[in-house]
């Protein structure tokens, strides 16, 4: 996909265009084929000798800027209505092809960077690519030079990440307006990385959570490598899919996750927009008994995530195979599925259902635990003869109960468990659980109780 040109020595932030022309330098999302986020003052910006009026010009508006003394200059375009193609002229450069619609940050680790050639539809998917509105963004973090924009087809839609081109297509489908894919991933990457240097600096409660975990990888490094990369490029908002990387340190997730959020609104200073991210997915071999451990930690973690503001968690405990060893399962089509459905939901106001039922409450009664959700949509559902996934306490011992749907609660007991006081769902690597809303959402795992408070490396 790279096209192998010469890297441009123009600072951290900004990579070669392709075209230079009066030493006006622009980054490589300025290039033939991208998209512009629609209805937005979106950014343009670059390098040229200092002093020099750089002028922007798309669809009968004219801008202008004056480099600064390090050769830096920045304009915000009038918000363009969706369509085109157009030509973004940008003193002699000019960049063809150029759609406005709406465009996506897709970002995380080796689940969202996962290609659709390898999914389990992906050869089926990409027969039938032929969607030119789609355009697709990867960032290379080992070349400065290296990302440029793909007109989605059958011919490029193989190596696009799976998960946000199924997102891209069905955001297509219901929006009716080109849409545009930045992909960031990273395989094997913590979240910790993504945080920009800046505001390590300047937060010294996330920058202590992040100095005690103990990582392989310099902190800051993907963010430099690739998100500084991207801003403040105009975006509607990011879906995120990551913390395999981070299983072994559940206690801090939450911390640095919401301190990443946070860095990336700030840094894009386009408001708290939405952040829509994915659970971990079940994963390895089914037990006969019940057992916590990182991979629940985690996703108890992640659901924490949701006290941050316009923000939504895709559920995926019941994706991946009853049994397998690989992290990386193949059915990624209803990820981005779900992630469209929150994305209709935060970004455009849509009154739709778009999370499965998330736990809200537990009351203990008459040798019982009477379970609300919250999410619970058309009503609550079992996919399946009878509800599973249901586990009840007394605090000595776990055991698998009988669950049953009353209306918007579920009552959950055990002739094993005469006075229970906690209750758990699908808490465990790879559980057999099957609540649903009737919107066809999965249940997000979930414990009652706190009787076991993980730390760093607490095992499997």
């Amino acid at each position: 996909m790279w096209n192998g040109l010469r890297i441009c020595s123009v600072g951290v932030f900004l990579f070669c265009a392709g075209f230079v022309r009066a030493d006006i330098v622009l980054p490589r999302m300025f290039s033939d084929n991208m998209v512009l986020q629609e209805g937005m003052a979106d950014p343009v910006w670059g390098t040229a000798p200092a002093g020099e009026a750089v002028t922007v010009e798309i669809n009968g508006q004219k801008k202008s800027a004056t480099a600064d003394k390090e050769g830096k200059w920045m304009v915000k375009l009038d918000p363009i209505k969706a369509g085109g193609p157009f030509e973004l002229k940008v003193g002699a450069v000019v960049v063809k092809y150029v759609m406005v619609g709406e465009v996506w940050h897709a970002s995380g680790q080796s689940n969202m960077h996962f290609p659709l050639s390898k999914a389990d539809t992906g050869a089926e998917e990409i027969s039938k690519a032929e969607q030119p509105e789609i355009r697709y963004f990867q960032i290379d973090p080992w070349h400065a030079n290296g990302g440029e924009w793909v007109v989605c087809g059958p011919k490029t839609a193989g190596n696009f990440s799976a998960v946000a081109y199924h997102f891209a297509a069905e955001m297509h489908e219901r929006l009716k307006m080109p849409i545009g894919m930045l992909d960031s991933s990273v395989n094997g990457a913590v979240v910790q990385t993504f945080i920009s240097p800046t505001a390590l600096a300047g937060d010294k409660a996330l920058s202590d959570v992040v100095a005690k975990v103990k990582s392989d990888q310099e902190t800051s490094s993907n963010f430099t490598a690739c998100i500084g990369r991207l801003v403040p490029y105009g975006i509607r908002g990011v879906i995120w899919y990551q913390g395999e990387g981070n299983r072994d340190y559940p206690v801090s997730y939450p911390a640095m996750f919401s301190g990443m959020i946070a860095d990336w609104r700030k840094q894009w200073g386009q408001g708290d927009f939405p952040f829509l991210f994915v659970q971990l997915a079940n994963y390895g071999e089914r037990r006969a008994e019940p057992l916590e451990g990182k991979d629940a930690a985690l996703r108890e973690a992640q659901f924490k995530s949701l006290s941050v503001p316009n923000t939504a968690m895709v559920v995926t405990i019941d994706l991946a195979p009853p049994t397998k060893s690989d992290v990386h399962y193949t059915n990624k089509k209803p990820v981005g599925v779900r992630l469209a459905l929150a994305a209709r939901a935060l970004a455009h106001g849509e009154k739709i259902e778009y999370s499965g039922p998330l736990f809200e409450s537990a009351q203990f009664s008459d040798g019982k635990a009477l379970v609300k959700f919250t999410h619970v949509g058309s009503g609550l559902a079992a996919k399946g003869e009878k509800l599973t996934g249901f586990m009840l306490s007394t605090g000595n011992k776990w055991v698998r109960a009988v669950a049953a749907i009353d209306g918007e609660r579920v009552v959950v007991q055990s002739a094993q468990v005469a006075k229970p006081v906690a209750v758990r769902y699908a808490f465990e690597k790879n559980p057999e659980c099957n609540l649903y809303n009737k919107d066809g959402l999965p249940a997000s795992p979930f414990r009652s109780d706190a009787f076991v408070t993980f730390s760093t490396k607490d095992g499997e």
